[in-house]
């Protein structure tokens, strides 16, 4: 008998003997994320059929202003001068077209932070369509909501990722699934989960103007499109809810009490300048008493089976919280197994290119679950 040691490689692996190839659908393609997910699946593409033995093949983007569809596949970087407008109904065309069993794998993959975006993601689980999402709508809709979306995906045997919804691209929600799988019950989460404030917060430690520090945070890419989710700790509740589901807690927004960086009450961008500067006085003046403490503020979440907490917090300037960087997060995971000494997981929570990477990340990772379950089918 001769051992075949490549097909034990293979076996042992998990990757086919064949190239797998995956169409991919990119929604938000011109934002900021989009575009930094579209250079680095272009300088990807050919490791990644060396290596994983999968094609990432780009056939269709789309925004709110253009459309472009190659069934053939088109060049990741070659989509800003191939998009046109969009027709009116060039979308429903499109999901018809890949909502098709037997056809070739798709992931759709969600760059946006649209609602209507993500009031989509039952129709294409349900036609055999995979999701990866940066988008924290549709997880931190009602926790019967976040739970049909989990058997649809299961039921329809397609992917549903969505890890850079929490933390850009540091390992949460992953770690948190396999210690609730692994029968190991998670007590409480803590920590900064904020990378906008995180970066905010520490700028005016600095000495930065508390105004001058938001307008620097959102050029950076750092804070939602509007800087008043971050402000007003909207984004934030929205990834407490997530990280909370992933760790088997029955989350809702009614339970969690939300304290904002700063009381805001405008309309365009322009009150919004002006209702900021008022406050660059208190910060200095908040900064300035934190730190005759010898303390930092900081922007912490709690959560547990009882509810969750959001809100400022003035830490020694020694705590590991205080200690981070600005834009880093940092998450406390208090388990049965892990209580005296939890699980820390830390890294960049925000940036356009480091929650790009996370978006590939999560496209390779649905990419391999296909081409797991296509070997046991």
């Amino acid at each position: 008998m001769t051992l075949d040691l490549a097909a034990i490689s293979v076996a042992s692996y998990g990757i086919p003997g064949r190239v797998r190839q995956i169409d991919l659908v990119l929604i938000g393609a011109r934002g900021k994320v989009g575009s930094a997910f579209r250079r680095q699946l272009g300088r990807q593409q050919s490791l990644l059929r060396a290596e994983a033995r999968v094609d990432l093949r780009l056939i269709a983007t789309f925004d709110r202003r253009g459309f472009v569809f190659d069934p053939a596949g088109m060049v990741p970087d070659s989509v800003d001068a191939l998009i046109a407008s969009r027709g009116g109904n060039d979308v429903e065309k499109l999901f018809t077209y890949i909502s098709r069993f037997g056809s070739s794998r798709t992931l759709v993959i969600d760059c946006t932070a649209s609602d209507e975006i993500a009031d989509l993601y039952p129709r294409l689980m349900t036609g055999g369509v995979g999701i990866v999402a940066a988008n924290k709508r549709a997880n931190s809709r009602s926790l019967c909501s976040y739970k049909s979306l989990q058997r649809m995906a299961q039921d329809f045997g397609v992917p549903y990722r969505y890890e850079t919804t929490v933390g850009a691209a540091i390992p949460v929600l992953g770690p948190l699934r396999d210690l609730r799988l692994r029968g190991e019950r998670v007590i409480s989460i803590r920590g900064v989960l904020s990378g906008s404030l995180s970066y905010i917060l520490h700028r005016v430690h600095e000495g930065c103007a508390f105004s001058a520090a938001v307008v620097e945070a959102k050029t950076l890419g750092y804070t939602e499109p509007n800087p008043l989710e971050d402000l007003r700790a909207i984004d934030l509740s929205r990834k407490l809810l997530v990280l909370g589901r992933e760790a088997g807690f029955a989350s809702e927004l009614e339970g969690i009490h939300i304290e904002p960086l700063v009381e805001l009450n405008v309309g365009a961008d322009d009150d919004l300048m002006r209702a900021l500067q008022a406050h660059d006085a208190a910060w200095r003046n908040k900064v300035s008493w934190a730190e005759s403490l010898n303390e930092r503020w900081v922007m912490m979440v709690q959560a547990t089976d009882q509810g969750g907490q959001i809100g400022l917090n003035s830490v020694p300037a020694n705590s590991q919280f205080a200690q981070l960087r600005p834009g880093e997060n940092l998450v406390s995971i208090s388990t049965e197994l892990q209580n005296a000494m939890p699980l820390c997981v830390c890294g960049p929570g925000a940036g356009v290119e480091i929650t790009a990477a996370g978006v590939l990340s999560d496209v390779i990772a649905a990419a391999s679950q296909w081409s797991r379950s296509a070997e046991f089918a």
